[in-house]
């Protein structure tokens, strides 16, 4: 025997995703631009005008790429170059580990010296008491 329930669904008044079967479009409202227009008219090149041009050697205000060309070179021998790799890396983890080691070193000492300054500061305030017996 099937429970009988009530189950509502939330009803959005404003449907963000438009679904296969939806007969009503999205409601958006839309901009309206109330700036003036920044275009120049007549102020387009055919590729015939650019060509013509480029052959000519007339600067156009179209960006190009410039190639970019690295010192290293190509490694023909993989076998050698993964060595010198796993070589250089070796190197600088140990250069890592050493600087810190060495930081290390330095904040245990600053460490150190700070304990012995609160140290020496409370025998400074706490005045020795003498007893008499």
């Amino acid at each position: 025997m099937k429970k009988s329930t009530n189950k509502t669904k939330k009803q959005y008044s404003n449907p963000r995703i438009r679904k296969q079967f939806q007969t009503t479009p999205l409601q958006f409202k839309g901009e309206t631009n109330d700036q003036p227009s920044l275009t120049v008219p007549d102020l387009t090149l055919t590729i015939k005008q650019l060509l013509v041009n480029h052959s000519r050697g007339i600067q156009s205000d179209i960006s190009h790429n410039e190639p970019m060309y690295f010192d290293t070179e190509i490694p023909t021998d993989l076998d050698a170059f993964r060595q010198d790799l796993k070589a250089r890396e070796k190197a600088l983890s140990l250069k890592i580990k050493q600087e810190n080691d060495k930081h290390i070193a330095d904040q245990a000492k600053k460490l150190t010296d700070h304990q012995n300054a609160l140290k020496e500061q409370t025998e400074k305030q706490t005045p020795v008491k003498n007893e008499n017996l």
